[in-house]
């Protein structure tokens, strides 16, 4: 497995890197994480395990987001949520994206539901990817990863981070984390630390906005549902994303879309994607298969 070679466009002043294969109904791939971490970085590089068998069937685009990977930071104190979902958007709009299937893996999955929500015009399904970050409930994240043995910026740290995400750590291969380490000596990436963690933008901006956006999400899957067919991969072993809370986020949107679907992955932590590559794939086109 290897990714396909890395494409760049402008995104509204933001050099934005992307990975494009296959062709097909569109299939835009978000991965979690945020920018501004000392203990680990997420990058495209996430979704290697499932790019090829996906891009047999579909034609798989997959950007760093905005601040992560090799895309730019954030312009000015713009360190939040809300700028990393316009950024997404914008990049489908510089891309002419339509009939996206949108697929959002943790901070990913409330990113594609803002933009289902906000663009539904160039949206045709949504699936959500264990996102404790859009369920309802409070996340677990800072209680199941703190204290990591390891310092800031080390790939020990990385790994540890990961693999205490994961059911099996089998998955955490060298490739992945060559990708993290290296986004993470980016002076970009030492930057979006010093602002978040330095400057204070973590806990007075990105936090609060994230609070506030999710609730108003939330507020609008209650009052007019997601529009689009849903599909949920959730998992057993995830202890930053129980179970019930992805049950909780199925009811909510359920309740408003009748092509609401869940699927639930036994023997896996947060990386479903990974650690079950061909079953997720399996997954995602048989719910694509079911809505055209």
């Amino acid at each position: 497995m290897t990714m396909p070679e890395a494409r760049w466009t402008d995104v509204d002043g933001i050099r934005t890197r992307y990975f494009d294969k296959g062709a097909g109904p569109v299939l835009l791939l978000v991965y979690g994480g945020n920018f501004g971490s000392p203990d680990s970085a997420s990058s495209a590089a996430t979704w290697e395990p499932v790019i090829d068998g996906l891009s047999d069937r579909f034609r798989v685009v997959v950007p760093d987001k905005l601040g992560q990977g090799h895309t730019d930071n954030p312009l000015g104190d713009d360190y939040t949520m809300d700028a990393v979902a316009r950024h997404l958007t914008r990049f489908a709009e510089v891309l002419n994206l339509h009939d996206v299937h949108l697929v959002g893996h943790s901070r990913g999955g409330f990113l594609v539901t803002q933009m289902a929500l906000d663009a539904p015009a160039r949206v045709r399904s949504v699936t959500i990817v264990n996102s404790s970050t859009l369920a309802p409930g409070v996340g677990l994240n800072e209680v199941v990863l703190a204290k990591t043995p390891h310092p800031p910026f080390t790939r020990d740290g990385q790994r540890w981070m990961m693999e205490h995400y994961s059911y099996s750590t089998a998955h955490v291969t060298e490739s992945w984390l060559d990708a993290g380490f290296e986004v993470m000596n980016l002076p970009k990436w030492r930057e979006s630390c010093r602002r978040m963690e330095g400057d204070g933008l973590k806990s007075r901006v990105f936090l609060p906005g994230m609070a506030a956006r999710k609730r108003d999400l939330l507020a609008r899957l209650g009052e007019m549902g997601m529009q689009r067919p849903t599909q949920l991969v959730w998992t057993l072993n995830d202890a930053t994303a129980k179970l019930d809370r992805g049950l909780a986020l199925f009811d909510l949107i359920a309740a408003r879309e009748r092509q609401t679907v869940l699927h639930v992955f036994n023997e896996s932590g947060h990386f479903p994607y990974r650690e079950h590559p061909a079953r997720f794939n399996e997954a995602v086109a048989a719910f694509i298969r079911g809505i055209a």
